[in-house]
């Protein structure tokens, strides 16, 4: 869980959202999690196109501001944070939200317009696992963390206090981290995601000529 708060948080840290966080656009490299497909990332506070729920979920009319009958709002900390939590709900269940259970027996067709009205009206399905990870769960449904660097801080801090996880926090140190950061905001200055979201992406990778970076002393 706490590469994907480390992940949002990266990106958060250029003024940027991913947009569409759900298992298909996270992969398991060895023991790490790492997010991909960026195509519907964008800058905090684009309005969002797509919800896609129980990763998503559309706003209710007594929530302030952005919210009106079928919107899913803007980008930001609190739909990457909706997003998280719907994440780390089937990472640790094993199902999606409501997916263990059926809404509508007379009429399973309607299992999915039921998830939908449920989570727009801010009813989830009761924690009854890891209290730790329940707690997190919940929070990150009810949108208690101000940024999602709030979050990878403390998930951050649980891992610290895990020997064998302290170890493995050391390979990242500052300097990497802040080279790493460099290097995604000089690709997102040369148009990176404008190319991820052309046509020319439907073809495996992209041209090797695109793009060169050339670390500087």
């Amino acid at each position: 869980m706490n590469d994907l708060a480390q992940a949002v948080a990266f990106l958060e840290s250029l003024n940027l959202a991913h947009g569409d966080l759900w298992p298909e656009n996270v992969l398991l490299d060895r023991d790490e999690l790492k997010v991909t497909d960026f195509d519907r990332a964008a800058e905090i506070g684009t309005p969002i196109e797509r919800c896609k729920t129980p990763y998503g979920r559309f706003m209710n009319d007594t929530e302030p501001g952005e919210a009106n009958d079928r919107s899913a709002g803007h980008l930001g900390p609190r739909t990457e944070q909706f997003d998280l939590g719907s994440l780390y709900y089937f990472i640790n269940y094993g199902f999606e939200v409501y997916g263990d259970r059926c809404l509508d027996p007379e009429n399973p067709r309607e299992h999915g317009p039921k998830t939908i009205d449920l989570l727009q009206n801010m009813i989830f399905p009761e924690l009854n696992g890891d209290p730790l990870i329940d707690d997190i769960i919940h929070k990150r449904w009810h949108n208690k963390y101000r940024k999602v660097a709030d979050l990878a801080e403390y998930t951050e801090a649980l891992l610290v206090k895990e020997p064998s996880a302290a170890k493995d926090t050391e390979a990242g140190s500052s300097e990497d981290v802040t080279w790493k950061k460099a290097l995604c905001q000089d690709l997102e200055n040369r148009g990176l995601l404008e190319f991820l979201s052309s046509d020319e992406p439907a073809k495996p990778g992209f041209p090797l000529g695109w793009y060169r970076y050339s670390e500087t002393a």
